[in-house]
């Protein structure tokens, strides 16, 4: 069944992710330590299909509760037509905007999400954190990124930007099944892949700051007993921080 080997090449490609980039997640969790134990924040910023992949750690059962995405709403799929939001990631001085309204600052750490790493949002979200003294994480694929030309100005992509890269391996063009009959791909890998890799620098983050002897407040469910308790006892010690409360 093709399922099957949607799931193999999912599996092999999760398997090329853990053993060629677990030092450099193990990095990116040593910088996001750093950054919360003097007291800062993990930023994260994507559009379309990557902005998704920001929500998936922020606000989450079992994650790090001062992770706070970079939301613009021209680059989100719910705006209407859709596929503006294509012209908006290849639009420079848009995520200038939006990081100078982010409450970013020095001593921060950002994760950058771009598959492909060649459209201007991203790279100039990369370009803006690192101007304002930001650890910038990318993750992003060099296998699609490597062959295309850049969309941004300074003809630098993602991964020529950032501080620490971690690559997703995705292949270019995102999608990698062949379907006998059907002349486009089909099955894109990007989303498992990348919620596997943050979620594993989640838990390498958490795991790094206990090593130091920092306890790193972490969301309980909200659908266990107990839950709301903890969560709001904990936000409440962050509220100057995290501006979606």
């Amino acid at each position: 069944m093709w399922v099957d080997h949607y799931f193999d090449l999912l599996i092999a490609k999760l398997e090329q992710v853990r053993s060629q980039e677990a030092e450099a997640i193990a990095k990116a969790a040593g910088a996001a330590a750093d950054a919360l134990a003097r007291g800062g924040m993990i930023y994260v910023f994507g559009c379309g299909h990557s902005a998704a992949l920001s929500m998936d750690i922020f606000y989450r059962a079992g994650g790090l509760i001062l992770v706070e995405p970079i939301f613009g709403d021209m680059v989100l799929l719910n705006h209407r037509p859709v596929t503006d939001t294509s012209e908006w990631e290849r639009k420079e001085g848009y995520a200038r905007e939006l990081f100078q309204e982010s409450g970013a600052r020095s001593g921060d750490v950002i994760i950058v999400l771009s598959t492909s790493g060649r459209n201007a949002a991203p790279i100039d979200m990369a370009l803006a954190a690192k101007e304002a003294g930001l650890t910038v994480i990318a993750l992003t694929s060099r296998a699609y990124a490597d062959p295309f030309p850049s969309r941004h100005s300074s003809g630098k992509r993602l991964h020529d930007t950032a501080d620490i890269v971690i690559d997703n391996h995705v292949d270019a063009g995102d999608a990698a099944i062949s379907l006998p009959g059907l002349e486009q791909k089909i099955g894109p890998t990007s989303t498992a892949l990348g919620s596997a890799i943050l979620q594993a620098l989640v838990v390498e983050t958490a795991a790094q700051l206990l090593a130091r002897g920092v306890v790193p407040p972490v969301y309980m469910s909200a659908n266990i007993p107990g839950g709301d308790d903890h969560n709001q006892k904990v936000l409440a010690r962050f509220r100057d921080r995290i501006r979606f409360l």
